[in-house]
């Protein structure tokens, strides 16, 4: 495999691959990293649904890679409604995906929030332990059938080194901020630990079925991401913006996961700049606690 590094773009990762006949989903593919990822997806053939809480923007996405790729095929980008942040929306998109026969090679939970402020989602869930975590989990299991059917499979979760300020204990209590005083800092931290954690538990539960599951940090972007912020982040988020990548070196490492021939068999990995990355945090890795949080959102979600 070609060696790439933290200058790679999303096109580089993933030059001469062919993923024509492949089909993908990419949650949050409306803007940013998950936009680039969409793009170069269907640049590559591949058949890519936006999964997308407003059809207006996801609509609008889809348009703009039309305009910059002429040459994509009719059914290159659909477009269909998903709100992470609404278990019933979560299932809801499940069904309708399942209900039209088409298979899943591809599943990139890329979507994700990460504010100060402290809210909850329609099911009553800490927003960042709802949207970052929950939905992908629920989306993923409700899916998960349809991804061994349609193997060999890949699921590439967007994790972040944010994991790092991560308050999560081996015991996992109170994840949902009901008693503790809320950090919007830690409440986006253990979520993104909990994205590790869910794909390695998930790798280990698929092995041998024909599917594999990575997470990776895509590295400081500059996307919304952080619109939701109070001020005084909003003002380092711009005071960094001169260091920050590119959405399309952001995507990088994304695919080179979802399309390079050794990861379709190598999972289990955490990678950062286009290349295996150091664990940040000393749960990430630890077994039991994967086992145990899996558990915990599985009673969650029903």
């Amino acid at each position: 495999m070609t060696t790439f590094d933290r200058r790679t773009t999303a096109e580089e990762a993933s030059e001469g691959i062919d993923l024509s006949s492949r089909h993908a989903i990419v949650t949050g593919a409306n803007t940013g990293i998950g936009w680039e990822t969409a793009r170069v997806l269907a640049l590559r053939g591949c058949c890519v649904t936006l999964a997308c809480r407003d059809l207006q923007k996801a609509g609008a996405a889809a348009d703009r890679i039309r305009e910059r790729h002429r040459g994509l095929g009719e059914d290159a980008l659909r477009t269909q409604q998903l709100d992470l942040a609404c278990l019933d929306s979560v299932r809801a998109f499940a069904g309708d995906f399942l209900q039209s026969g088409r298979p899943i090679h591809l599943l990139v939970n890329n979507a994700g929030v990460m504010q100060t402020a402290h809210e909850r989602t329609s099911d009553g869930f800490e927003l960042h332990l709802g949207i970052n975590h929950l939905g992908h989990f629920l989306l993923t299991n409700l899916l998960l059938d349809r991804l061994r059917e349609s193997a060999p499979a890949r699921v590439v979760v967007v994790s972040s080194e944010a994991q790092h300020f991560a308050s999560l204990t081996r015991d996992l209590e109170d994840l949902n901020w009901d008693k503790n005083k809320y950090s919007g800092m830690r409440a986006y931290g253990n979520s993104k630990l909990m994205n590790t954690l869910f794909a390695n538990e998930l790798n280990r539960k698929v092995h041998g079925a024909g599917v594999v599951a990575n997470s990776l940090h895509p590295g400081i972007v500059e996307t919304e991401l952080g619109r939701n912020q109070a001020f005084t982040m909003r003002l380092v988020g711009l005071l960094m913006r001169p260091v920050m990548k590119k959405p399309d070196r952001g995507a990088a490492t994304t695919l080179m996961l979802a399309t390079q021939p050794e990861f379709g068999e190598r999972g289990g990995g955490y990678f950062a700049d286009c290349a295996p990355a150091r664990r940040t945090h000393r749960l990430s890795g630890d077994e039991a606690v994967e086992t145990k949080l899996w558990r915990w959102s599985e009673q969650i979600t029903a």
